[in-house]
């Protein structure tokens, strides 16, 4: 059927290209794609069929979806958009594309449109009898179903008689617009596949869509991950194609056609090619030795200023002086390496004042310390987790007369998963390594425990407004790996602690009460596995 409407659009749409505006129009074959080599819009070449020229197509399988002998079912290769499935490798529509109408490899027939996953005529065709036919160019059936041309004569624009109308051409018995004409695009009898439509005399997917592979099917060159924004262009194993870009997972890359987190993975660590050897493992996008404590680098990022901090990957450094106004003096901190999640820093204190109050905290934070400076790093962890939070600590200790210091790890947990900057912790759990000149940790001792291959007093006692449990090593040491989990679990065993709380911070550094001395971290490293 001739759309009067085509040449004044078609008229418009040459006057817009040479005046250089945007213009589209609709077709009477179906959704208007995009003017010839716009966007994603593909041209399907010499992909049309001859035939009698103006014969009625088959309409076998009615408003259904006629079953194709080459149909695949779902469950392919293509990871697709919401609104399409998988029908082999390619992403399908099965509401509208009329090759894959309603399941995959249902196709429609020629003549026919997919509307609701089922198949029935299209706009410009009527239903004659078991036929989809364009009464406006069908001799059989000119103007309306059983009306019949005589010999000689030709269908035009509805009407028979002995020439076709003007714009039309003459194709058989038929008079046809062969800019628009499915059945006769651009030239008598080459009828365009069915899920395409003819545009300005070429066979044309719709907008978003390419003709692609070895039978120029129309794909959704913007969801498929094997013709992701072009045909044949495969995105990598684990990517999706959202508007036709290929995209990883949020912190993966592709490396060698699959998706790879470079944070941990041995074959490219750090960066696609880059293999672990030997001992070592991909631990924060480095290959190093998972024992070692041993990370060396020139002094950098020296800061004194309180509450300063430095970013150091997963972690950052903390120049916590929380209890400074007990007493006067300075605290300085800095760092000396990252390799992957291995670290090294350090602090220098000089203070004076009352001799059992703690002025300072400079320490590493991993997690939580009221707000999330770092997201992503394994944390929180529910107690009742089987996972582990192994950490290894080397440090040396240097005083400058006498201190009075702890070294210790300082965790807490939470009632809540996800605590803010106002959510105080319900529960302060303190490891103690080193102690120096009486140094002692909040409350009495309540019990003794045995963990990590070592004895520990448990103390017991309140701080502000929350429970503070401090294991206190029996002798002092300057070189640990530990699972933090297991502090936790022998709490939870007590009954001094619910299983349903949340882990949300490691910290590690040093109290400083009152003397004047350095502490170097010498290698550092806290992960949750």
């Amino acid at each position: 059927m001739l759309n009067r409407s085509r040449f004044f659009c078609r008229a418009a749409l040459i006057s817009s290209v040479l005046s250089g505006a945007v213009f589209g129009c609709a077709s009477s074959a179906g959704p208007a794609p995009a003017a010839a080599g716009a966007g994603t819009q593909s041209e399907s070449g010499s992909a049309g069929t001859s035939g009698a020229a103006g014969s009625a197509p088959s309409t076998a399988g009615g408003a259904g979806g006629a079953s194709g002998s080459n149909g695949v079912s779902g469950g392919g290769n293509a990871t697709c958009a919401s609104g399409s499935v998988p029908c082999g490798s390619d992403c399908r529509n099965l509401s509208t594309d009329a090759a894959n109408c309603g399941a995959c490899g249902s196709a429609c027939t020629a003549g026919q449109a997919c509307s609701g996953g089922k198949c029935g005529c299209s706009a410009s065709t009527t239903a004659c009898g078991a036929s989809c036919v364009d009464t406006q160019s069908n001799a059989n059936n000119c103007g309306a179903c059983g009306t019949a041309c005589t010999s000689g004569q030709v269908c035009s624009l509805g009407k028979c008689g002995s020439g076709c109308a003007s714009g039309l051409s003459k194709c058989g018995a038929a008079c046809v617009d062969l800019m628009g004409s499915a059945a006769n695009c651009g030239t008598c009898g080459n009828a365009c596949p069915v899920d395409q439509s003819c545009w300005m005399g070429s066979c044309r997917c719709a907008t978003g869509q390419g003709a692609c592979g070895a039978n120029k099917a129309c794909v959704d060159v913007l969801s498929s991950t094997v013709n992701c924004g072009t045909c044949g262009n495969a995105c990598a194993s684990g990517a999706q194609c959202t508007n036709g870009a290929c995209a990883c997972p949020a912190g993966q890359t592709a490396c060698s056609g699959k998706c790879v987190d470079e944070n941990s993975d041995s074959k490219n660590c750090g960066a696609c090619g880059k293999t672990c050897s030997g001992s070592t493992s991909c631990l924060y996008g480095a290959c190093i030795d998972p024992s070692s404590v041993s990370c060396t680098g020139a002094k950098a990022n020296n800061s004194c200023a309180k509450d300063g901090s430095i970013s150091l990957g997963k972690y950052w450094v903390n120049n916590n002086q929380w209890g400074s106004m007990s007493g006067s003096g300075t605290q300085c901190i800095w760092s000396t390496c990252q390799t992957g999640d291995l670290i090294g820093w350090g602090t220098s204190f000089d203070w004076t004042g009352t001799a059992n109050a703690v002025k300072t905290y400079a320490s590493v934070v991993f997690g939580w310390q009221w707000g999330w400076k770092v997201q992503n790093t394994g944390l929180p962890l529910q107690l009742s987790t089987t996972k582990a939070v192994n950490c290894g600590w080397d440090f040396t200790v240097t005083p400058s007369g006498t201190i009075t210091i702890n070294v210790s790890y300082d965790m807490f947990a939470h009632a809540i998963a996800n605590p803010g900057s106002t959510d105080n912790p319900t529960d302060e759990i303190m490891v103690w390594l080193y102690r120096a000149n009486g140094a002692a940790p909040i409350g009495a001792t309540a019990a003794t425990a045995t963990l990590g291959g070592t004895s520990w007093e448990l103390h017991k006692g309140m701080n502000n407004s929350w429970n503070v449990y401090s294991y206190v090593r029996v002798a002092n040491a300057q070189t640990s790996a530990l699972n933090m989990l297991d502090f936790m679990r022998d709490l939870v065993s007590r009954g001094w602690i619910s299983k349903d709380k949340y882990l949300t911070s490691v910290q590690a550094g040093t109290e400083v009460y009152t003397g004047n001395g350095q502490l170097q971290t010498n290698g550092f490293y806290c992960r949750v596995q």
